[in-house]
């Protein structure tokens, strides 16, 4: 992978790009399940492609694949630009993200119970809220309602990110990054999904600030599923989709640090195993 020149690796980046791109496509049009809003796979490709190639082909191909899916099914210019933003945001962070844990060589479970928790109590918090003031508080003049929807994201999120961590405790590094990356971006996806619908709703499709939030909460149930499904899926699939590619991807610049991290983590395996004299 060292021996490619500069432009030989600049179309090599741009047909991955075009690969992924297409993927991203496909999982989103056709490879889905209707529930409120679409549960697909796009997201799956767009995270693989930014694990595999880089934060820059994960974020350009889940941009351009999703963002092309929403204009051939005639969504809004307020669902196409959002989808743009945060799919490219999403492939970005997990590809980049991911190389980073990885090259520091340390168990990052804890970021996932911390998040869990914190969601934790504000799930208590807001519970509380709900139930001693029916949903309804006072600060001051203004008055402020608590949705019931987002009580029920908080619950999910908290719990989510709770599960994560018990899951990966006794995982290899390699897995528990690719786990811990992917839950922490698939949460970054909901909420930038979920905050942009709002003044983009306004903005562009005329709803005020009501209706926005109502129409924002009514896809948060099929977003943090599919946040969840894809998780867990990527976890189970990344070690044979990486060994199958691993010599024929160009822009695979982990090969040495995931061969060092898993012969380590063989070696210590030994050692345990090793009976005691």
């Amino acid at each position: 992978m060292t021996g490619i020149s500069k432009s030989k690796k600049t179309i090599y980046f741009m047909i991955l790009v075009g690969l992924f791109s297409c993927l991203c496509f496909i999982g989103t049009t056709y490879l889905y399940i209707p529930m409120g809003s679409k549960i697909h796979l796009g997201n799956f490709f767009c995270l693989i492609a930014g694990l595999l190639c880089g934060g820059l082909v994960g974020g350009l191909s889940g941009a351009i694949g999703m963002g092309l899916s929403d204009l051939i099914c005639s969504y809004g210019p307020d669902t196409i630009i959002r989808t743009i933003i945060v799919k490219f945001a999403l492939g970005f962070f997990v590809g980049t993200m991911f190389r980073y844990l990885l090259k520091q060589k340390k168990n990052f479970k804890w970021p996932s119970l911390m998040i869990g928790l914190i969601f934790l109590i504000l799930f208590i918090t807001f519970l509380t809220l709900y139930v001693v003031y029916d949903g309804v508080i006072l600060i001051g003049e203004r008055k402020f309602t608590i949705n019931i929807g987002l009580v029920i994201s908080l619950s999910v999120i908290s719990i989510f990110f709770i599960f994560i961590f018990f899951l990966i405790r006794k995982m290899k590094l390699v897995i528990c990054c690719v786990i811990v990356t992917t839950s922490i971006g698939m949460f970054i996806n909901v909420l930038l999904e979920f905050l942009l619908k709002i003044p983009f709703k306004m903005l562009l499709a005329s709803l005020n600030f009501e209706q926005a939030v109502i129409y924002a909460f009514t896809s948060l149930p099929s977003a943090l599923f599919t946040a969840v499904m894809t998780t867990i899926f990527i976890g189970f699939v990344y070690f044979p989709i990486y060994y199958a590619t691993c010599k024929v991807n160009c822009l695979n610049d982990l090969y040495d640090t995931i061969n060092e991290i898993t012969t380590l983590e063989k070696r210590d395996k030994i050692g345990r195993d090793e009976p005691k004299i």
